[in-house]
């Protein structure tokens, strides 16, 4: 049943990216991996300090970098199985529980046909992000990314993470447009993406939004 199956091996994230990809491009229907080693990625999200935001996992097409569509995802030992509800973002909504831990599960991720993924881990704000959004709110989120970029960095991340400067927001349905500002300024909206640097702005501008982001991630200096 599962000769099409790859297990994924141990896994290091680079903190210097925002999408922390942890797997070689692998074209395949279906992905196996156990449930701890997905644990351990995203246990952050189960310490304090960051409240609004969270890591999140998806298959991202490695041409593209947009989620692929998942057509099926489950977990399974024995005689228990238990399928995900995928939601339209694709993100994988694996459950932390130390009791799955110690149970250890084998994992499967079904995607299209033909599609080159690659798992990946996103720092995310918690949304939605309804407009109008005052710019102080996107900032207040600046030391939670933080935290949890030099989280999943590691020991020494912090001598050379470098600090957040912004968010990214992505519009999955909107490829061109703008974001406007309370202070007359226009945010262009190119690719799906929107790039608000805080230092651009005071923190009492008011950004009207033509659409809710899909996701709100850290927008790090040359990343």
């Amino acid at each position: 049943m599962f000769n099409n199956n790859k297990m994924f091996k141990s896994v290091t994230g680079a903190a210097l990216a925002t999408a922390l990809i942890f797997s070689p491009s692998i074209a395949a229907e279906e992905f196996m991996f156990t449930y701890t080693k997905l644990f351990y990625q995203l246990k952050s999200n189960t310490n304090e300090g960051h409240d609004d935001v969270r890591l999140a996992l998806f298959f991202n097409d490695a041409r593209t970098g947009k989620a692929c569509t998942i057509k099926k995802a489950w977990m399974e030992k024995e005689k228990h199985y238990e399928e995900f509800v995928i939601p339209s973002s694709q993100e994988i909504p694996l459950p932390l529980d130390k009791n799955l831990k110690s149970a250890n599960p084998l994992v499967y991720i079904q995607v299209d046909d033909n599609k080159q993924c690659n798992i990946s881990l996103e720092v995310l704000a918690n949304g939605p992000i309804k407009s109008p959004v005052v710019l102080s709110s996107l900032i207040d989120l600046k030391p939670q990314m933080q935290s949890m970029l030099s989280e999943i960095g590691g020991m020494f991340s912090g001598w050379f993470m470098p600090e957040v400067q912004g968010v990214i927001m992505t519009f999955d349905s909107i490829k061109l447009g703008e974001i406007k500002v309370s202070n007359g300024q226009i945010i262009e909206i190119t690719e799906h993406k929107a790039f608000i640097k805080f230092d651009d702005f005071s923190a009492t501008d008011t950004l009207t939004l033509p659409a809710e982001p899909n996701k709100v991630s850290p927008w790090l200096p040359n990343s």
